[in-house]
C-alpha cells in the first residue's frame, strides 16, 4: 500500500512538473514570437537610408498582441518590462502615441534600473512632440540629454527633433539638428539621411542655390541607388529655379541614361520636357510629351504627359481644338485628380466657346428677347476670352462687337462698363476707360447697370447719382424694412413698374405691391389671389412667380397696419426696441408659408427680430468681405439680410442668414465677414441686448467685373 502510494506521489510530482514546464513553454513561446516580430520591424527601420523609415506595422502589430498577452498572462515574469518596452516602442511606430506614453512611463515608474529606461525615456519624449506637447517632451528631453546617453539614442533624439520642426515648417531650426546628426552623431546612414533633410529644408525656404550644393554632397557620401536618384532629380530642379536650365537638363540625362532608374522614364522625361520648354524650345517639348503620353503606361504620367500638351497647344500654339482633345485625355486618364478637374473644366471652356460663336452669329434677330438672348451669349463669350483662355484681346474685340452691334440690348450698358475695365487693365489707359463709363452713364442713365458706372467714377450720392430702377427700389425697401411707411414704399414701388418695364426690378416691384397690400390692407377677398396667379401665369420659371404660386395657395388673414392701436401684445421689453429701431409689429406672420421679405423678421425661436439702429455700425471687421472667385460667372450683387445678436461689447455672437444669393460660395464669404463682425455698443441699450436684429449685408461687384 505504501509502495502504490509512493508510486501515486511520485506520478503526480512528474504531472506537476510537466504542467509547469508546459506553461512556462506556452509563455516563453508568446514572448519569443512578439520579440521576433519586433526584431523585424527594428531592423527594418533602422536600416532605412531614407528621411522617412520603413515601417514595418503588421510586424510591429503582431509584436503587440504577443506582449500584451505577456503582460496580462504572467504579470510576474522576468520579461515583463522586455514586453511594456515592446509595446512603448510599437504603440509609438504605429501612431498609437497616447499608449506608447502610457507604456513609457509605466517602465520608468516600475523599472527605473531596467536596460530599457533609457530609450523609454526616448519614446516618452518623441510621443509628447507627436501629440504637439512640446513643451513637456522639451523637458523629457533635456533631461534624457542630461544622462550622458549613448551615441545612438543621442543621434534618434536629434533626428526626432529635427523632423518635428521640419514637419512643422521651422526648417532653419532643423537644419540645426540634422546637422549634428550629419557631422557627429549619427552612423553613415544617419548622416546621409540628415544630409537629405537639410537639402530638403533649403528646398523649402526657396534658398535654391544652397540645396543645390546640399543635394550634389550627397552623392559624395557613397549614396545608393535611390539617394543617387533623388539628388539628382532634386539638383535639376534647382537648377530650373535658379534659371540654369542646361544644367538641370544635364542631370536628368545622367538619370535617364542610367538603365537602374528605367521604371521612372515616363517621370524624368517629364521633366525633361519642361526644361525645353524653359529654354522655349517648344518643338523639342511637345516631342518628348508626346512620347510619354503614347509609351507611358502609369496613368498619372500619361495624364500630366496630356495636360501638359493641352497647355502648349492652347497659349503657345493657340490651337484650341487640338488642346481639347489632350485635356479630354487627361480627364479619361485621372479625372479624379485636381489636374484632370481643371483640364474637365478647360474642355468644357474650349466646348462653350464653340457653341457661343454658333449662337453669336445668328442670322435671323428680329424680336428684342432674340437681340437680349444673342447680346448675353456675347457677353459670356468675351467672359470666356478674358477669364477662362488667357485670351484678352479676343477678348476685348468681342465686348466691342457686343457694343457695337446690340446697342438696344439689356446687356449693352454691362458691356460698356466691361469693356471699360478691360481697357484699364490691359491697355492701361485710364482716360479711355473713364470716357467709355461717362458715354454709358449718357447713353443708358436708367439701365440697372448704372450704378456700377457711378461706383467706379467715384460719383455715388452725387447729383449725377439718379434715375434708375435700383435706387426707387432701396427706397422703397427703406419705408418698409426700416422705417415703416407703407404708402411711401408703394409710391417707390409703382414708379418701377411704371417707368422701367425692362428693369430687373420690375418684377421684384409688382410682387412688391401686391404683397404690400396683402400684409397692411388686406381685403379679404379673392383679389389677392388672382393678382398673385396673374403675375405667375404672366411670368413662368422666375423666382418672383415661385413666391407668388406660393401665396396664391392661402388665403391670409387681414394685418392691422403698423402702429395700429389694436396691436396691444407688446411686452415692455418689445415696446423698448422698437423705440430705439422702429415699430415693425406688421411684419409677424400669422400664415402657414412666409416670404422671405417677412420671414426675416422672425427668429429661429419663433421670437420676433428688430432692426438695428440707423447709425449703429461696424467699427471692427476682423475677415473683410472678399468677392469670391466662383461667383465670378454670376456677377452677383445686391443685399443679404441677415439675422445676428450681439453681446455687451457689440460682438456677433451669434447669426443666421436669411436670405441668399444664387452662389453658394458667396453666401459662405458673407457668413464669413458677418460672424466677424463688431458694431459700435454705445447705442446698444441694455434692455435690448439679447435679441435678435436684422442686418442688412450689401455685397458689391469687385471693380474688375462692373
Amino acid at each position: 500500500m505504501v509502495t502504490r502510494l509512493g508510486q501515486f506521489g511520485a506520478k503526480a510530482i512528474v504531472l506537476s512538473l510537466w504542467f509547469l514546464l508546459a506553461g512556462s513553454c506556452v509563455y516563453y513561446n508568446t514572448f519569443f514570437h512578439a520579440r521576433q516580430a519586433f526584431e523585424e520591424a527594428e531592423s527594418a527601420r533602422k536600416a532605412s537610408k531614407t528621411a522617412q523609415p520603413t515601417i514595418r506595422t503588421e510586424q510591429y502589430n503582431r509584436a503587440i498582441e504577443k506582449s500584451l498577452k505577456v503582460i496580462e498572462s504572467y504579470p510576474n515574469s522576468k520579461y515583463y518590462d522586455d514586453a511594456v518596452y515592446v509595446l512603448a516602442v510599437s504603440y509609438y511606430h504605429t501612431k498609437q502615441y497616447r499608449k506608447s506614453e502610457r507604456r513609457s512611463r509605466e517602465l520608468l515608474a516600475n523599472f527605473p534600473d531596467s536596460k530599457y529606461a533609457t530609450e523609454a525615456k526616448l519614446y516618452l519624449a518623441k510621443a509628447k512632440l507627436a501629440e504637439d506637447d512640446v513643451e513637456e517632451a522639451m523637458k523629457v528631453f533635456e533631461d534624457l540629454l542630461d544622462d550622458k546617453v549613448d551615441r545612438d539614442v543621442l543621434s534618434e533624439a536629434t533626428i526626432a527633433l529635427g523632423t518635428y520642426h521640419a514637419e512643422n515648417n521651422r526648417y532653419d531650426v532643423a537644419v540645426g539638428y540634422f546637422r549634428a546628426v550629419r557631422d557627429s552623431l549619427g552612423n553613415e546612414q544617419q548622416a546621409k539621411a540628415a544630409q537629405g533633410q537639410i537639402a530638403d529644408a533649403y528646398f523649402h525656404m526657396y534658398r535654391f542655390k544652397d540645396a543645390l550644393g546640399a543635394y550634389l554632397q550627397i552623392l559624395g557620401m557613397e549614396p545608393d541607388n535611390s539617394q543617387r536618384y533623388r539628388s539628382l532629380y532634386q539638383a535639376a530642379i534647382c537648377s530650373y529655379r535658379l534659371q540654369q536650365v542646361r544644367a538641370g537638363i544635364d542631370y536628368l540625362q545622367s538619370l535617364i541614361s542610367d538603365e537602374m532608374f528605367f521604371d521612372s522614364l515616363g517621370v524624368l522625361k517629364l521633366r525633361l520636357a519642361e526644361g525645353y520648354e524653359l529654354e522655349d524650345d517648344l518643338d523639342q517639348a511637345v516631342a518628348i510629351y508626346e512620347a510619354v503620353a503614347a509609351e507611358e503606361k502609369i496613368k498619372k504620367v500619361g495624364a500630366e504627359a496630356n495636360y501638359n500638351l493641352g497647355l502648349i497647344y492652347q497659349f503657345d500654339y493657340d490651337r484650341l481644338q487640338e488642346a481639347k482633345k489632350y485635356y479630354d485625355k487627361v480627364v479619361e486618364l485621372n479625372r479624379s485628380s485636381e489636374m484632370g478637374q481643371d483640364a474637365l473644366q478647360r474642355s468644357s471652356d474650349i466646348g462653350k466657346l464653340e457653341s457661343f460663336v454658333r449662337a453669336a452669329t445668328t442670322d435671323s434677330i428680329t424680336t428684342q428677347e432674340t437681340i437680349d438672348k444673342a447680346a448675353a451669349t456675347q457677353y459670356e463669350l468675351a467672359e470666356l476670352y478674358w477669364f477662362k483662355l488667357n485670351k484678352p484681346d479676343s477678348a476685348i474685340l468681342e465686348m466691342r462687337y457686343l457694343v457695337d452691334s446690340f446697342p438696344t440690348a439689356y446687356t449693352a450698358p454691362k458691356g460698356m462698363i466691361a469693356l471699360s475695365q478691360m481697357t484699364r487693365e490691359r491697355e492701361e489707359d485710364t482716360a479711355r476707360a473713364d470716357s467709355i463709363l461717362r458715354a454709358a452713364l449718357q447713353k443708358y442713365p436708367h439701365s440697372d447697370f448704372a450704378p456700377e458706372a457711378l461706383s467706379i467714377l467715384g460719383l455715388t450720392g452725387t447729383p449725377a447719382d439718379t434715375g434708375y430702377a435700383d435706387l426707387y427700389i432701396s427706397r422703397a425697401e427703406h419705408f418698409v424694412v426700416e422705417e415703416p411707411d407703407t404708402d411711401s414704399a408703394r409710391v417707390y414701388y409703382q414708379y418701377v413698374v411704371d417707368h422701367f418695364p425692362d428693369s430687373r426690378y420690375y418684377l421684384q416691384a409688382r410682387f412688391a405691391l401686391i404683397w404690400l397690400t396683402e400684409e397692411y390692407a388686406s381685403p379679404g377677398d379673392s383679389s389677392l389671389i388672382l393678382a398673385y396667379s396673374e403675375l405667375a401665369d404672366s411670368f413662368p420659371g422666375t423666382v418672383w412667380a415661385t413666391e407668388a404660386t406660393k401665396r396664391s395657395q392661402y388665403r391670409p388673414q387681414a394685418r392691422p397696419s403698423p402702429g395700429d392701436s389694436t396691436d396691444t401684445n407688446l411686452t415692455d421689453q418689445e415696446a423698448a426696441t422698437d423705440s430705439l429701431a422702429g415699430d415693425t409689429t406688421g411684419l409677424e406672420d400669422t400664415a402657414t408659408y412666409q416670404d422671405p421679405m417677412a420671414a426675416i423678421y422672425v427668429a429661429e425661436d419663433g421670437s420676433k427680430a428688430y432692426d438695428l439702429p440707423h447709425d449703429m455700425r461696424p467699427i471692427v471687421v476682423r475677415d473683410p468681405f472678399e468677392y469670391p472667385t466662383e461667383a465670378y460667372a454670376s456677377a452677383w450683387h445686391g443685399d443679404l439680410y441677415f439675422q445676428i445678436r450681439l453681446d455687451f461689447t457689440g460682438e456677433v455672437i451669434q447669426y443666421v442668414l436669411k436670405t441668399h444669393s444664387p452662389v453658394p460660395e458667396l453666401d459662405q464669404r458673407a457668413e464669413i465677414t458677418v460672424a466677424s463682425t463688431t458694431f459700435d455698443p454705445k447705442l446698444l441699450r441694455p434692455e435690448v441686448q439679447g435679441l435678435w436684429f436684422v442686418y442688412k449685408f450689401r455685397v458689391d461687384l469687385p471693380p474688375h467685373l462692373r
